[in-house]
């Protein structure tokens, strides 16, 4: 799971009882965070600043956008007292991540994490219906240079001696060439790493033989669903995902077979499936020796295409209600299927994915295929 954070109080009960819920929420929790970090390698050194994580609300200001884009307008109006409710980035600005800030690292207490988010790219070559971070924070797809990626990870190396980086992109390897010189120099530091790429990764043996002896651990992927149906028009710019149905499984076995362990996430309920769609998932883990699974209730987050099409559609419950963008609460009237109905599969199938002894059972089937790649693709030069 993403994370814990349910309207729905018996998501909530369940997600504090079962073993896989709690891990993915645990990860993230541990992570600082990445905007406020990079907000503060930006802010001058005659601006008083400190590191707190959460705070009370209401907020002094909202910003919409890229955080780079608009907080030297927030800076300046704090500095002459005229601090605005709400900044939005203007229509066609951009960052330009070859003129990042470092992150402020340096502020955190060493002693509290060891996981730590690094941007390698922003935006991502496809437009998914119900995707918001790319939508709403930038249309376009650029990456970070190679070497000022590094310079981050050399950054936080100087505070901790072994952190875990997650790449915090919307695909990661979106521009293959990019992706391999990356993985290329980051085979020299000597961390630990998750990322988030898609299923063309294996397609890209090259890419794919890199991974794991640089240091790569998990990838990420969004398989959304097994049924043409549900993915056919879920990319709305090529139908891109539609089209790579039929490479799942392959994939999958490529993928893992050089050592890395793969997360599929699936969205429930897409217009597409139906009630089958609720088998099929644990079905598709058996056959695949898929490692892991994430799965999240489709969630029409306001200003992606998907809101707009319910809205119009008079099928959002609460469409005002932010609380219920949590990706497991139901806030549509699914096809062919009540809401009450939704919610009642969802929580039985989250039973069924996140208990210990199913967590184990599908670890056992990777091991059994993959083990003795998964073991040699974490050795070291040297060792054996």
């Amino acid at each position: 799971m993403s994370g814990i954070g349910a309207e729905n109080p018996e998501l909530m009960k369940l997600g504090l009882q079962l073993p896989g819920f709690l891990e993915r929420a645990r990860t993230l929790f541990a992570m600082p965070s990445l905007s406020l970090l990079t907000l503060a390698g930006m802010t001058p050194e005659d601006v008083d600043i400190g590191h707190r994580e959460f705070r009370e609300l209401p907020a002094d200001a909202v910003a919409i956008g890229e955080g780079e884009v608009v907080w030297p307008r927030i800076l300046d109006d704090f500095r002459h007292q005229r601090l605005q409710p709400r900044y939005e980035a203007d229509p066609g600005a951009a960052q330009n991540l070859a003129e990042s800030p470092l992150a402020r690292y340096d502020l955190l207490d060493p002693t509290k994490y060891n996981r730590f988010p690094v941007q390698t790219s922003r935006g991502c070559a496809f437009k998914c219906e119900f995707c918001a971070s790319s939508i709403l924070l930038t249309p376009r797809y650029t990456h970070k240079p190679v070497e000022r990626v590094l310079a981050e990870i050399r950054a936080i190396k100087q505070h901790w001696a072994q952190p875990f980086i997650e790449l915090a992109d919307d695909n990661t390897f979106a521009d293959s060439r990019y992706g391999r010189r990356l993985v290329e120099a980051l085979a020299d530091e000597d961390v630990k790493r998750f990322a988030e790429p898609d299923i063309s990764i294996g397609e890209d043996e090259e890419l794919l033989r890199l991974l794991a002896p640089s240091g790569c651990r998990q990838i990420l992927i969004g398989l959304e669903s097994l049924t043409g149906a549900a993915l056919d028009g879920l990319e709305l710019r090529s139908n891109w995902k539609y089209r790579r149905r039929d490479h799942y499984g392959a994939a999958i076995e490529k993928i893992q077979s050089h050592g890395i362990t793969l997360n599929g996430c699936f969205v429930l309920r897409l217009d597409g499936d139906n009630e089958e769609v609720f088998d099929l998932i644990p079905r598709f883990m058996e056959e695949t020796a898929l490692y892991d699974v994430q799965v999240t209730v489709q969630t029409a987050f306001p200003g992606t295409p998907l809101y707009r099409r319910l809205l119009y559609a008079g099928r959002l419950l609460e469409p005002r209600n932010r609380r219920k963008c949590t990706l497991f609460d139901v806030n549509f009237r699914p096809l062919q299927m009540t809401p009450a109905r939704l919610e009642a599969k969802f929580l039985e199938l989250v039973r069924e994915l996140y208990s210990e002894e199913a967590i184990q059972h599908r670890h056992r089937p990777f091991f059994r295929q993959f083990g003795e790649s998964f073991r040699e693709a974490r050795l070291q030069p040297g060792e054996a």
